[in-house]
């Protein structure tokens, strides 16, 4: 017994010196790519100010039952893109704690709209992808505060979500009922370990992190009809995970995720059209992350490659020649 956990241990904190070594948060944040779409940063920005209702982004139509989700995403991808300000000129890191606070009822415990007359002011029906995209801001922020509070949540719940009631549906209404909450998929969980800041997790975020792949080449490619928001959910999540704490998992799952990047784009700005009450300067945002993702990607494979020439070159075979 005494043998197995010493093995157990020793592999776990290879790993954990793996995961040190393999993080390159510098990378992913530089301000070269923001300084050339600087312009065009600040003008998409002030068209997504003309969407807020109540302070928050909503739908064209002033719909706020996705707010949670898209001020998420929102915060994440401008951290991305290495922007400085938000759409009301406040510091990023200001208009993402103030936006966020009003959408927190206690510590670790979202709703999806600060309207109080809305059906989504009740934490009790903040769904999984919800959740989701607020655990991505998080991380990418590394608001270890706010990923601490919402793991104890979640585990006071049983590593459950907190939606136990129906979408909609108001406390005087026939719908409001009990539901089961939705289960956390490994995606999901990851994020939720890396919210804890630390590095002692990683190996359990590296199993984990497996799944990246399986979304990517698998469930993504699912039923289009069902699925076409898949993405706007998936990559601010992919950016999160290579954020902080990557893992093999989520560079691999990142490099097969930009093969599909034209149909990505489409399926972005088909989910942000107007007819679906959509937010089309946020497609336009996703579509610039998409392009220095794979901006950063060539740029990184670039210099692997040329590192993998200098060994070459210095090798001994090659001296002695």
């Amino acid at each position: 017994m005494i043998k197995y956990t010493k093995r157990f241990l020793a592999i776990w904190l290879l790993l954990i010196l793996v995961g040190v070594w393999t993080d390159q948060n510098d990378d992913q944040r530089d301000g070269f790519f923001y300084l050339n779409h600087q312009s065009n940063i600040k003008i998409i920005l002030e068209k997504i100010s003309e969407y807020r209702h109540f302070g928050l982004i909503s739908q064209l139509d002033k719909d706020m039952g996705d707010t949670l989700q898209r001020t998420g995403s929102y915060y994440t991808l401008l951290y991305y893109l290495g922007a400085e300000e938000d759409d009301l000129g406040r510091s990023l890191a200001l208009g993402y704690a103030e936006d966020f606070n009003q959408l927190t009822v206690v510590d670790g415990i979202y709703r999806r709209s600060n309207d109080p007359l809305y059906w989504g002011f009740d934490s009790d029906n903040c769904s999984r992808d919800q959740i989701f995209a607020a655990q991505s801001a998080i991380v990418t922020f590394r608001d270890f505060t706010r990923g601490r509070a919402l793991f104890g949540q979640f585990l006071k719940r049983g590593f459950l979500n907190q939606n136990v009631r129906n979408n909609w549906a108001y406390p005087w209404q026939d719908e409001y009922s009990w539901k089961i909450p939705d289960i956390p998929t490994p995606s999901q969980i990851s994020l939720l370990l890396r919210g804890l800041g630390t590095w002692a997790i990683y190996p359990a975020v590296f199993v984990l992190d497996a799944f990246i792949l399986l979304d990517v080449q698998y469930f993504r490619k699912q039923n289009e009809r069902q699925l076409w928001d898949y993405d706007i959910k998936l990559l601010p999540a992919m950016i999160a995970a290579n954020s902080y704490l990557p893992t093999i998992w989520s560079r691999w799952g990142l490099k097969l995720y930009l093969a599909e990047k034209s149909d990505i784009a489409h399926r972005i700005q088909y989910y942000n059209q107007d007819q679906f009450n959509g937010i089309s300067p946020l497609a336009e945002i996703y579509n610039l992350a998409l392009d220095k993702m794979k901006y950063q990607l060539i740029v990184n494979e670039a210099i692997a490659t040329k590192i993998v020439s200098r060994r070459i070159d210095r090798s001994p075979s090659n001296n002695r020649e």
